[in-house]
């Protein structure tokens, strides 16, 4: 299952605290597209991070289920290959403003850099934006198998990150506290039943999450661990 991780590294936390002001920046409210805005309300929060839907995702969806969650309400960046179009609409409105939209990729494609040089890393596997009742629905990743390193910031404490132990079943519970912290841990391939790990997010105040792929590899899990001394000293 996953681990929490202290973060003493002062070079990771200075990178890290410029995802803190990325919505900081002029612009990011009214050009910025946040996903499925029709299920942002506390209804559908609880339904689709509930264990409800997690039963049904496994019982009834199955082997059918992609990989990547049906349901998200947050501010999507994944930072790719910066001519990218097709990530740049999925992240901003389509009316919005050029030069507010470049300068703001821009910074996150920067950051980002610095964060998988620092990590070696081949891939970000997730950057969101959490508004205020926002969340990740319930899913599995076994379509990006990989060790994951998952960084997440929140502003009071008032989120949670879950996860179902694929072997007894149990969801455990792991409460966000104010500022940074990170959790390492293997999400495995639909073929690997005893590590498929479907695990899901929820959020009542602003809360980011910065996640990074190492390759599903034996020499990933020894540049993980070092990664990880290294972020864990100070």
């Amino acid at each position: 299952m996953l681990k929490d991780i202290p973060i003493k590294n002062s070079e990771i936390i200075s990178i890290l605290d410029r995802w803190v002001n990325i919505p900081k920046m002029a612009g990011w409210e009214d050009n910025v597209h946040i996903w499925s805005p029709e299920h942002h309300n506390k209804e559908a929060q609880e339904k689709w991070t509930g264990e409800e839907y997690l039963k049904n995702l496994i019982e009834v969806e199955g082997d059918r289920h992609e990989g990547f969650p049906d349901y998200m309400v947050a501010r999507n960046f994944k930072p790719s290959d910066r001519s990218n179009k097709n990530v740049l609409n999925q992240s901003f409105e389509r009316n919005s403003d050029p030069e507010v939209r470049e300068k703001i990729w821009r910074e996150v494609q920067d950051i980002n850099d610095d964060m998988m040089f620092f990590l070696g890393t081949r891939n970000n596997a997730l950057c969101a934006y959490y508004p205020p009742g926002g969340y990740i629905s319930w899913h599995t990743n076994w379509n990006a198998p990989g060790y994951n390193l998952i960084f997440s910031w929140s502003e009071n404490g008032d989120g949670w990150f879950k996860a179902r132990d694929p072997n007894t079943g149990q969801i455990i519970t792991y409460n966000d506290k104010p500022g940074w912290q990170l959790k390492s841990g293997y999400f495995g391939h639909i073929d690997e039943r005893d590590k498929i790990c479907y695990h899901a997010a929820s959020t009542n105040c602003n809360r980011i999450t910065v996640s990074f792929l190492f390759s599903d590899e034996d020499m990933a899990m020894d540049l993980q661990n070092d990664v990880i001394d290294e972020i864990s000293q100070e």
